[in-house]
């Protein structure tokens, strides 16, 4: 008898589904396990990768217009980079003589079905599938599971759903990318791409609409009115109006704010002095114990509270489920916990018992029993994975990031199961000569409930705001006096820029962008914009593009793809809205009422639409509707926006003399400048003051941009803003040896700011250290270095080589670290220039580009070397 090759996502899965079976032995350092009936092998996620445009054509390396669309007849796979060996081992189990069957043990859901179907496809297996479908990790269900395997056939459509997503992600991706890249990139531009795709292009879209609201926000006054009344204490209120119709409001009106100053002044002079009569309602808010983590949660808490990106957080749950083994599987969408698991959460409970930090919290647990355990354990809403929890493993002295991240985790678990925290709510309306005033102190906690497992205790500062009547929960009609009124004024501010936190939350509900109901409901369905497990890497991927910067803020060239795109009416790659109709006609090819070459055909010719609108729209074109933004300074005529900047009729003439050369940059040292700036600067001859400028460090500050001599220059009102110290998440696991190790405890380790020798991070301040001395920087050249370059440094005596670095003079550079002197020092080795002939297929992609004479004025402009001697205050801005 045949035996039954098991191939599952993750390698802690193989151990839990060997473990749970039993009679299995470790083959070849782990490889693979076998036992008399299985053979069991793993995959580190996706091994396999689609071809690049390249190895389907050799003609495709160069990027050209002529060559687009580019769609492939046959999508074929090869192996993701440092994967070939995995995969070799997969492919030699399935194809040994005695493996009669495959079982699916990947992840319960579209993606874990591609990652076992695309090995399977590529090593060109047709033995049988069996399906083992688990969404709980318990040794029970996996028996349960393997006694219950289903057909592989029934997932067919799962499958076919799967791969035709992966598939147009590459063609939507890709061709857009290309053809954008091609019309976009200046032509001193060479190696920067202009990418696009269906997840990240529309993310982009989110933070660009928000910025244009602030940066095109006009401030306009508004007054406040408050009071002091006398009822025993005195109290303050504020005037509202209590008619305000909420539902047709702007975003600038607000119940309390009134917009005319004499109604303000009326205001006050009517209620001074004058007796009023109050009334005060006191009741119980309780406030519902927080659910379970899921990965897009613990990132937005992990943002609010300390601070963190989303791929921080993510590199530090992973590292508490691989290295300390203290979590559960952190790449999870649910919140939930299946049925079965109410032993395990009982045995983490009884651990948690005995410690010091957690014990009083899980004993009260365990003594008073666990409350919404029927919104936790719920099969229904249990996904490919389960909510991130605990696995009972106590680490106490588990330091930075992992520390953090794991109390946080744990404090949490617990709060799921306690009651609600009871706060006490407060409101007092004052009538005054049939005017309306608001008292509503901060709400004060009666009962900490839930909240007590992070420390929070009952009490607050209801001392300053005592009850209208003593005793009384609930008063009307109490007679107050009014001591004083005065009116403010203030300003209206522009929305807040998107946290991280902000943005995670927008993405995962994308559903409620889209109007159509049947929409809405499929994006919905598919977790909105990309998945729990890939929108760090999503927004990572937008600030490693320069679309955004560290602190989310769209960048020009951010703001003019999402800026041209929308003019050239290719608007559907910018919303979430594609993504809801790519799934919906997903669905539909997994419930074979549409068939995968159906859908692919729709892919396809989408694909060539936005080749189209890329390849054959004109600059002028896309620019000829919009109004005059004011006159020009020096030949009085109008002055309009076009791609790269704004100029008069007379310097963006495209044939013949121009008599005025008046520009105004939209990119300025960093900050983009948008036409309500232009408008005032033209009107005014100079700006407000303008926050958003970068010097050559890439620290912010302010300035003022004015017009002198026909010229827009720009000064600075404020030194660099200095952001929050440069610090990294740490990873406490040692990296390699040191490169002059001492003795063998002389390790290399990483530090919030360096990679350091473990002697050296130990050494308290004014000891020196015994160990070696090495030192690394994790921030070199405004690149961060990575872990896995360090530890090729440490092994190889050089990285590879590596872009992204940025000279004194804000150019990029690519370079490989070469070690010198034992470690003792480094030096950049630069890779070798192209040769004559690749620079000739540049320069022949470059003749491909079709841009208006606007891009290359703009292209002459900023390409021509200055012979201006820069002064040191000037070159701090540039």
């Amino acid at each position: 008898m045949g035996k039954a090759l098991i191939i599952t996502e993750k390698p802690s899965v193989a151990r839990d589904i060997t473990k749970a079976l039993g009679g299995f032995e470790e083959k070849k350092k782990g490889d693979y396990f076998e036992s008399d009936e299985f053979v069991c092998t793993y995959a580190v996620g996706h091994i396999l990768t689609l071809f690049a445009p390249e190895d389907i054509k050799p003609q495709y390396k160069r990027w050209r217009l002529a060559d687009l669309p580019i769609i492939p007849e046959e999508f074929q796979t090869k192996p993701v980079p440092k994967q070939e060996s995995r995969l070799k081992v997969i492919s030699r189990l399935i194809n040994r003589k005695d493996v009669d069957t495959l079982i699916n043990a990947c992840d319960a859901a579209r993606e874990g079905e591609l990652i076992f179907r695309e090995i399977v496809k590529h090593v060109g297996s047709e033995k049988p599938i069996r399906r083992l479908w688990l969404q709980s990790m318990t040794k029970q269900a996996i028996l349960t599971g393997f006694k219950n395997l289903e057909d592989g056939l029934k997932y067919n459509g799962l499958a076919a759903a799967a791969e035709c997503r992966a598939n147009a992600d590459w063609l939507i991706g890709m061709n857009a990318t290309r053809a954008l890249t091609v019309r976009l990139k200046s032509r001193n531009q060479r190696g920067v791409s202009w990418s696009a795709g269906r997840v990240q292009t529309p993310t982009l879209a989110l933070l660009v609409k928000r910025e244009l609201e602030v940066l095109d926000h006009v401030p306009v006054a508004y007054w406040k009115v408050t009071a002091k009344f006398q009822a025993g204490n005195e109290y303050d209120s504020t005037w509202f109006d209590p008619d305000f119709d909420r539902k047709n409001a702007t975003r600038d009106q607000k119940e309390d704010r009134i917009f005319e100053k004499e109604k303000a002044e009326k205001i006050v002079a009517a209620v001074t002095g004058q007796e009023g009569l109050a009334r005060e309602i006191r009741k119980p808010s309780p406030k519902k114990a927080p659910p379970l983590f899921d990965l897009t949660s613990l990132q937005r808490a992990a943002n609010t509270r300390f601070g963190w990106s989303a791929t921080r957080t993510l590199r530090a749950a992973q590292r508490c489920y691989e290295t300390h083994k203290v979590l559960t599987y952190p790449r999870t969408s649910s919140k939930h916990l299946p049925n079965d698991y109410r032993e395990e959460v009982d045995k983490v409970l009884k651990i948690f018992s005995d410690d010091q930090n957690y014990g009083p919290h899980a004993q009260t647990l365990l003594d008073k029993g666990l409350l919404n355990d029927d919104k936790i354990f719920d099969d229904a809403k249990v996904t490919d994975h389960f909510a991130i929890i605990p696995t009972g493993e106590l680490k106490n002295d588990l330091e930075g990031d992992d520390g953090k991240l794991y109390d946080l985790v744990s404090r949490q678990f617990m709060a799921a199961f306690y009651p609600p925290a009871i706060y006490e709510d407060v409101e007092r309306i004052t009538e005054v000569k049939g005017y309306s005033f608001r008292s509503k102190p901060p709400k004060v906690l009666k009962e900490p409930g839930w909240e007590a497992v992070f420390g929070k205790k009952a009490g607050g500062p209801e001392e300053s705001f005592p009850p209208l009547v003593e005793g009384q929960d609930k008063s009307d009609n109490v007679k107050v006096n009014n001591l004083n009124s005065e009116s403010e004024e203030f300003a209206t501010k522009p929305p807040s820029r998107i946290s991280e936190a902000g943005l995670l939350s927008l993405m995962e509900n994308a559903g409620r962008q889209v109007e159509d109901a049947e929409l809405a409901e499929a994006l919905n369905s598919a977790e909105g914009l990309g998945t729990a497990a890939t929108r760090a890497d999503i927004i990572e991927n937008l600030k490693n593009r320069e679309y955004v910067d560290a602190k989310l803020r769209p960048t020009p060239k951010g703001i003019r793809l999402i800026d041209v795109l929308d003019r050239i009416h290719a608007s559907r790659l910018t919303s979430a809205k594609l993504t809801a109709e790519l799934e919906l006609f997903l669905n539909d090819v997994e419930k074979g009422v549409r068939t995968g070459d159906g859908f692919m055909s729709e892919i396809a010719n989408y694909a060539e639409d936005v080749v189209v609108a890329t390849r054959d729209f004109d600059w002028d074109e896309i620019y000829k509707d919009e109004d005059p933004v004011g006159k020009c300074p020096k030949c009085q005529k109008d002055v309009f926006e076009k791609a790269w900047f704004y100029g008069c009729t007379e310097s963006t003439k495209r044939v013949g003399k121009k008599n005025c050369d008046f520009l105004v940059w939209k990119d300025n040292n960093g900050r983009y400048i948008n036409r309500q700036v232009v408008r005032d600067l033209l009107e005014k001859g100079e700006t407000g003051e303008l926050d958003g400028f970068k010097n050559a460090s890439g620290k912010e500050y302010k300035g003022i941009l004015t017009i002198e001599n026909g010229t827009v220059t720009r000064k600075t009102t404020s030194d660099a803003i200095p952001g929050p110290d440069e610090t990294f998440e740490v990873n406490p696991e040692p990296i390699a040896p040191c490169p002059n190790a001492m003795d063998e405890g002389c390790l290399v380790v990483e530090t919030p700011h360096d990679f350091v020798c473990k002697h050296k991070a130990e050494a308290k301040e004014g000891e020196e250290s015994t160990g070696c001395g090495f030192k690394f920087p994790r921030m070199l050249c405004k690149r961060e270095i990575k872990r896995e370059e360090v530890e090729a440094y440490l092994k190889d005596g050089e990285t590879p080589v590596m872009a992204g670095f940025v000279s004194k003079r804000g150019r990029k550079f690519a370079a490989k670290l070469v070690m010198e002197k034992g470690g003792d020092s480094f030096r950049f080795e630069f890779p070798p220039r192209a040769s004559k002939k690749k620079k000739e297929d540049e320069e022949a992609t470059q003749s491909e580009e079709s841009q208006s004479s606007e891009a290359k004025t703009a292209d002459d402009k900023t390409s021509k070397p200055s012979k201006k001697k820069v002064k040191k205050s000037e070159a701090s801005e540039s």
